[in-house]
């Protein structure tokens, strides 16, 4: 047999410590660890394929980074929003709302001083959003079909009649935008079964492909071209996570990983590094965005990530701590999933959004009457975690 050797290094900083997250494998049949000095441990696990890998990363403990003090603008939206997508390339921001059928759309430049908001009024209330940045065209998904938004005009231009529900993302390269299909108002086996491709420039579907579960996420790596859907294999009340990965070039099933979280998961995807992120209540995973293969899971401190995002210049992985600790935008380190910041909000939040145009954040939270967009820099250091305030991880349902 050969070995997979992973290294967890520990030592101490004074304001901190580093340590290592072990790559874990599927088939794995032994596990030993052996305590080699006071700073370095060696965790050896058995399996039948060779793999070596050894990776090490540093987390900080600290005070999380008080938003309030930081933001360089705040500004009321109205509603309860629900998802948004930034176009760096016009400065606009497009904002789903949970309860309403109005389009939010946000223009930044000089905005902390005279915002300028409109609304769109859609034909029914919004479940998915995905934006052509080349164009500047906007796709939103409402009950019975797609409207197509000019991001110049902030007009509804065209109706797509395709019933697509969840979330939504468009590939510039090929005008395929993907959704899923099957029936939203049913749920396990009868759900969204579907990941559905449509050529938006004439509006035909050109694939379906079955998930063979209920599924309601949707992103893609737009320079490989793979598509991802996430969702569950609904065994009573839990989910039963499942990933999907499929060739963007012929729209081929390429893998489907089961990740057994019993939370609905999140996901993310970093295009520089062809890594897809995927939250479980205990658990960030990291899939390789090509094949699907696992590359690592880590103990994300929390009990569920919402709203996940990427910066993909610092190779670091954006969410928003869930299941009642949402006052918190966490980051993490992407290649080996160590909390390495925090930041702090006075009220929930629903997401959080990079700009690689500006090197901010935007994070849409609700208090008891108002919501806000909020927008904040980039921290350029690392170190303000306190995992006690989020959790430590505890608490969360067995996996």
């Amino acid at each position: 047999m050969i070995s997979v050797v992973a290294i967890l290094v520990i030592a101490s900083l004074g304001v901190g410590y580093l340590a290592g997250n072990v790559t874990q494998h599927t088939q794995t049949l032994t596990s030993t660890s052996v305590l080699i000095s006071k700073q370095t441990i060696t965790t050896t696990l058995t399996s039948q394929q060779t793999i070596t890998s050894t990776i090490t990363s540093t987390m900080f403990t600290g005070q999380p980074i008080p938003v309030t003090e930081i933001e360089t603008a705040n500004t009321t939206i109205g509603g309860l929003p629900s998802a948004f997508v930034i176009n760096p390339n016009d400065s606009r921001i497009y904002i789903t709302n949970l309860f309403s059928n109005n389009l939010t759309v946000v223009y930044t430049p000089g905005w902390s001083a005279s915002p300028l908001i409109s609304n769109i009024t859609l034909p029914s209330r919004p479940n998915g959003i995905a934006i052509d940045y080349s164009t500047g065209t906007v796709y939103i998904a409402v009950t019975g079909g797609i409207e197509e938004v000019n991001g110049s005009t902030d007009q509804i231009v065209r109706e797509l009649r395709l019933g697509l529900s969840g979330s939504l993302a468009y590939n510039p390269s090929t005008h395929i935008l993907y959704g899923l299909s099957g029936n939203e108002y049913l749920s396990g086996s009868e759900g969204l079964q579907s990941l559905t491709a449509v050529d938006v420039r004439t509006g035909a579907v050109v694939a379906n492909i079955s998930l063979g579960y209920q599924a309601y996420g949707v992103a893609l790596d737009p320079k490989k071209g793979m598509v991802f859907a996430v969702g569950c294999d609904t065994q009573g009340i839990v989910c039963n996570s499942m990933v999907s990965v499929v060739n963007g070039t012929d729209e081929a099933l390429v893998a489907t990983v089961r990740l057994g979280s019993e939370y609905g998961p999140s996901m993310a995807v970093d295009p520089e590094t062809d890594v897809v992120y995927v939250s479980g209540e205990d658990q960030l995973v990291a899939l390789n965005g090509t094949n699907g293969d696992i590359i690592f899971k880590a103990n994300p401190l929390v009990c569920a990530l919402d709203g996940m995002t990427v910066i993909p210049s610092s190779d670091q992985l954006v969410a928003v701590s869930g299941t009642g600790k949402g006052n918190y935008v966490l980051v993490y380190d992407g290649a080996s999933g160590a909390l390495v910041n925090m930041y702090s909000f006075p009220s929930g939040l629903q997401s959080v959004a990079f700009d690689s145009g500006t090197g901010e954040f935007y994070a849409t939270q609700s208090g008891e009457f108002l919501s806000q967009l909020v927008s904040f820099p980039n921290a350029a250091s690392t170190g303000s975690v306190d995992s006690a305030l989020i959790g430590n991880g505890q608490g969360c349902l067995p996996p």
